[in-house]
């Protein structure tokens, strides 16, 4: 390849690298913002719900991610749902990861001493404030490492999109590597991508959480 050619090729996959860096932070907000209501309702709500909660976190987690996309994406124009691909992906895939991130955060929960919860009603705090003031914060340090990894398996799942005709890293690589005839330096340039922005949100995670340790 010339250098203009390596250039050029450098930053379409910038660009495919964007498109899966805005999925995945898009799936990881929808998967938190679901998981933990699912962990509250799995620990504490009223035993029918509970069960509920317990037989979606099975469901979905016996379940392949790409049966779940390819399913729902070429399944919903029939029932009269038109949605663009992209909040196909991060609605299904948010639904998944939901039920892996619930599991987080219940294990953070439930951790939590009994103690904790003696202590609050010692001092005449009611069940939600001694909820959000004293378990919460302390149950956030305690899942801010699992749930990283959680959303780590979020950004390698996102080459996922290309089997159902999406565009992102892994199809740009594909592209380069089929109009250059070099798919392995292609892919190993999808590989490294790959891998800085795992490893930067992995740092991002471990800064986190040492502030949270120390605060």
């Amino acid at each position: 390849m010339t250098d203009v050619t390596l250039l050029s090729s450098g930053l379409y996959l910038a660009q495919g690298a964007a498109v899966t860096l805005g999925l995945s932070l898009a799936t990881i907000l929808v998967a938190a913002g679901l998981g933990l209501p699912l962990a509250l309702v799995g620990l504490y709500a009223w035993a029918p719900l509970r069960v509920v909660a317990a037989a979606y976190g099975l469901a979905v987690r016996g379940v392949p991610l790409l049966v779940l996309l390819v399913g729902s994406y070429f399944s919903l124009p029939y029932l009269g749902v038109d949605l663009p691909l992209s909040v196909v992906v991060v609605l299904v895939g948010g639904l998944y990861f939901a039920a892996y991130a619930a599991e987080v955060f219940r294990a953070a929960l439930a951790a939590m001493p009994k103690q904790q919860w003696d202590a609050g009603r010692a001092l005449g705090m009611r069940r939600l404030q001694l909820f959000t003031i004293v378990i919460l914060p302390q149950a956030r340090r305690l899942s801010t490492a699992p749930f990283v990894n959680v959303a780590l398996v979020v950004v390698k799942n996102t080459s996922l999109v290309s089997a159902i005709g999406g565009w992102e890293l892994v199809a740009a690589g594909r592209e380069i590597g089929e109009r250059s005839m070099d798919i392995l330096p292609a892919y190993l340039a999808v590989a490294a991508f790959y891998f800085v922005i795992c490893f930067t949100l992995s740092r991002i995670g471990h800064q986190i959480e040492q502030r949270t340790h120390h605060g």
